[in-house]
């Protein structure tokens, strides 16, 4: 059996369920390009995701959904994580599952699952030194972004104040649409991973116009156009940036 060219890996997370529209966007229109793994909160779901990371072609392409940060993409964290300090431990014990959480997924340790991969990677500030330690534990291509704001907690560590649920359904929105859309693009012409980055651009210039010039309606319009503005500006590409994302 011929394996599959994509891998989208998508760790279990309540904030980024919403990313779900992407992947089955994709899956419907590249069903027998793409498989697609669902991260779950123990550790073997982990430990078969990373052996299906380093299985996949070096002529495909690796697509992370999650959260991370400068040196790390997080794992799985259960849905009820958040509310671990105020259960006992024998509930915990009797569903771990549930109150799971793996923040330390890939690492500097064990990046080396990408050596010879190409990786699109949608978590906060992947444009750092995880995809730095990628590159140099052999991936052949990382393209990372920087911090993207999804939550309300979110917002509020980058310093702004009263923010309100509209601002984030936006944003979540608009993700959605200019991430789907471009890699749609992307890999029906297989494009080089800098017309990729072009068309994610492009695609989110468009929409900063009609928030500016035809929907003024939003009163977090200007909120929202700025972060969309630094969402496609701090798209950075380590590797090669002239490599097609198949092949």
């Amino acid at each position: 059996m011929v394996q599959k060219q994509i891998l989208i890996v998508h760790p279990n997370d309540k904030t980024t369920s919403f990313l779900d529209k992407i992947k089955n966007y994709l899956v419907q229109r590249f069903e027998d390009q793409i498989h697609h793994f669902n991260i779950y909160p123990n550790d073997d779901s982990h430990n078969q995701c990373i052996a299906r990371i380093k299985s996949n072609p070096d002529n495909g392409l690796i697509i992370f959904f999650g959260h991370g940060k400068t040196t790390k993409l997080y794992g799985a964290k259960g849905d009820l994580y958040d509310e671990s300090d105020f259960v006992s431990p024998d509930a915990i014990a009797e569903k771990p599952d549930n109150y799971y959480y793996n923040d330390d997924f890939i690492n500097e340790n064990n990046i080396d699952i990408f050596n010879g991969k190409k990786v699109f990677c949608l978590a906060c500030n992947s444009n750092a030194k995880v995809a730095s330690f990628a590159i140099e534990n052999g991936a052949k291509t990382f393209l990372g972004f920087g911090n993207i704001p999804t939550s309300i907690s979110e917002f509020k560590e980058d310093g702004l104040e009263n923010i309100s649920n509209d601002i984030v359904k936006l944003m979540k929105t608009e993700l959605n649409y200019i991430v789907k859309r471009s890699l749609e693009i992307g890999i029906k012409k297989n494009y080089t991973f800098n017309q990729l980055r072009d068309v994610i651009q492009f695609i989110t210039n468009q929409r900063i116009a009609h928030y500016l010039k035809v929907d003024k309606t939003s009163k977090v319009r200007q909120t929202l156009t700025f972060y969309l503005y630094m969402f496609k500006s701090n798209i950075k590409i380590f590797g090669d940036p002239n490599t097609t994302l198949l092949g």
